[in-house]
């Protein structure tokens, strides 16, 4: 039994075609999803093409962002602000039945595959799908969801980092990125999950694959013009395996709390446009 599982996709056919196309050189019995399938620029495409594959899925915060749109429950700056013109752009593009699809998803899944030991699988933890789970960097969601559960393996995204613990004989793990791994690995990275006599093993992957496809696609679908300074930092992020769009969010808020706005939940469109244009978008990031 092989299982090949995939996180953090955000909208990118490109880099899920090349990992597809690695996936299918053996056979595979079911393909895991662990959140973020959207918000970038072919989120319905990636969405249809996982349904062609009878994908299980589940949502990330990107996807609960679309829901919250659809359901009326965004707050009012979401509709507005500079900074949520890529999320706002992804929901004003994406077709009916691809929302139809989302509102249908959970949060969570549990995957019992006969003859072998159950998978829970979820984006960010088992408290909320933002929340950022890591056995280095954030390693309280990670004991809660072992304490939380009973699976034998838990999988989840979000953090766009690859790795694997084992703890009293269960597996947890991320399978990293599909689209711009934190790592510095500028490939699309996936996980290979395989029954064996001793239970469940993962084997991570990364395949290169033609970025600039995703350019191409950021440019010809409008989500670069219209998404703006974190469209621009996501691209670029993807383009050099450094998250840009991390170093330019801070880089704004930090702008905001100079301006009088230490604690903002978004930053004044004024301060984030002053943000964009000072901004240097060509250093290293450290």
């Amino acid at each position: 039994m092989r299982i090949a599982v995939l996180a953090d996709i955000h909208g990118s056919l490109p880099s899920l075609e090349a990992v597809l196309h690695e996936i299918y050189r053996q056979p595979v019995d079911g393909l895991l999803v662990a959140g973020d399938m959207t918000c970038g620029p072919n989120s319905a495409e990636v969405l249809r093409r996982l349904q062609a594959e009878n994908a299980w899925m589940v949502l990330g915060n990107n996807e609960g962002y679309l829901l919250s749109f659809d359901s009326g429950q965004a707050p009012d700056w979401w509709h507005t602000s500079h900074q949520w013109a890529l999320n706002r752009w992804v929901y004003q593009t994406i077709d009916q039945a691809s929302l139809a699809l989302l509102h249908s998803l959970p949060e969570q899944q549990l995957i019992g595959l006969p003859g072998t030991a159950p998978i829970r699988i979820f984006h960010g933890s088992l408290r909320n799908t933002g929340e950022l789970l890591d056995p280095n960097f954030h390693p309280e969601p990670l004991a809660d969801a072992f304490a939380q559960s009973s699976e034998a393996v838990l999988v989840c995204g979000h953090t766009h980092l690859p790795w694997q613990v084992r703890r009293d004989g269960r597996l947890a793990f991320n399978p990293g990125a599909v689209l711009f791994p934190c790592n510095g690995d500028l490939g699309a990275q996936y996980a290979i999950l395989t029954w064996t006599k001793t239970g469940w093993e993962v084997e991570h992957h990364s395949v290169a694959y033609d970025r600039s496809l995703v350019r191409t696609a950021f440019e010809d679908s409008g989500l670069l013009q219209a998404g703006g300074a974190l469209a621009r930092g996501f691209l670029l992020s993807i383009e050099t395996g450094r998250d840009v769009a991390m170093e330019f969010l801070t880089y704004a808020y930090r702008k905001a709390a100079e301006a009088g706005y230490p604690d903002c939940e978004y930053v004044p469109d004024d301060i984030w446009d002053a943000a964009a244009a000072t901004f240097d978008w060509t250093r290293e990031i450290a």
